[in-house]
This record gives structure tokens, sequence and C-alpha cells, in this order.
């Protein structure tokens, strides 16, 4: 990879994969957390209780995946986007050469090894999350889901730990040896 330049294509597909990533964290940990439907199923029967109205508990959680439904569907326009542009990012990389220091270069620094490595980890991870993602959304509804589902939430930690060493490394190469490397990212270098 050329550190000083970054082709057109090269930077519209990491900052769309940057988008589209950090789209499925977002609806992901909203999922999991405010928009859980248990918490919301508890909140919609207390605030209607305030009103002398009841619910059963099944139909209040019925009423909260209702209401997080449209947002969760942006998760799979994430995936769904995702699986495209990772498509097209393997396609540049065969077309143009490795866009990324191989961690097993001998040659290499222990820097650019863990650089090297945590995109080989990135990739990974992500194909692995939309592969299951796609099995949880079209696979059949049988004993491994539960396993696939797990292994799609700890592939998401993996991504979102990535996400953030990403962030620290960009912070430290701009405050050190490597400034600039942002403004390369958003105009070519």
């Amino acid at each position: 990879m050329n550190p000083n330049h970054f082709s057109r294509v090269h930077r519209i597909l990491h900052w769309t994969i940057a988008l589209g990533i950090l789209l499925a964290l977002f609806t992901a940990f909203l999922h999991a957390t405010w928009m859980n439907s248990n918490g919301m199923a508890t909140t919609i029967s207390s605030s209607l209780a305030e009103k002398n109205i009841t619910l059963s508990n099944a139909d209040a959680k019925d009423v909260a995946k209702a209401i997080r439904k449209p947002m969760f569907q942006w998760h799979f326009y994430a995936g769904y986007a995702l699986i495209a542009l990772l498509i097209l990012r393997f396609i540049d990389t065969f077309v143009n050469g490795h866009k990324f220091i191989s961690p097993f270069a001998k040659e290499i620094t222990p820097k650019q090894k863990l650089q090297g490595s945590l995109y080989v980890f990135l990739y990974t991870a992500v194909t692995i999350i939309l592969l299951l993602g796609l099995f949880l959304k079209f696979g059949p509804r049988n004993e491994l889901r539960e396993t696939v589902a797990t292994i799609h939430i700890y592939c998401g930690y993996g991504i979102g730990l990535f996400v953030l060493a990403h962030f620290a490394g960009l912070w430290l190469g701009e405050n050190t040896t490597d400034k600039g490397i942002v403004s390369k990212m958003i105009n070519g270098g």
C-alpha cells in the first residue's frame, strides 16, 4: 500500500464500509439496550397502567417489537449494503493489488504487523458476521440458531473493538509520526 496516496475507489469503499459498519453497530446497540423488547414492554405497561389500562406482558412485548421493527430494518439494510461493499472491496483488492500491509511479511515493523493483523481480523469478522446475519435472516429456525446468533453478536463486539482501536490508532498517528493520514483518506494524499 502506498501510504501517501489512496485511490478514489479505495477512499469511497473505505468511507461507505465505515458508515455501514457504524450503522449496523448503532442499530444493534439500540436493539439490545434502549429498544430492548423486555424493557420497552415494561415501560409501555407502566405508562398504560397510569391511565388504568392493563395490557398483558406478551401484548406489551408485541407492541414493543412493532415499535422497534422499523428501526431494526436499518440493521438489515446496513448488512445488505456491507455484503455488496465487501465484494467490491475484495474485487478492488484483487484487481489493484493489496491495499494493506500483510502481517505475515518478514520485513515489516511490529507496528505494521499489528496494523495488518487488525485488518485481517476486521475483514474476517465482517465476512463471518455477514454470513451469519444471512443465516439468521433467511435460515431455518432450528437448534443451531441460538449458537449462530451468539457468534454473530460476539463478532459485532469484536468489530466494535476494532473501530475503537482504529480511532485510537488514527489519533496516535495524527499526533506522532503519521500526521495527515485522515486528510489523505479524505482527499487522496
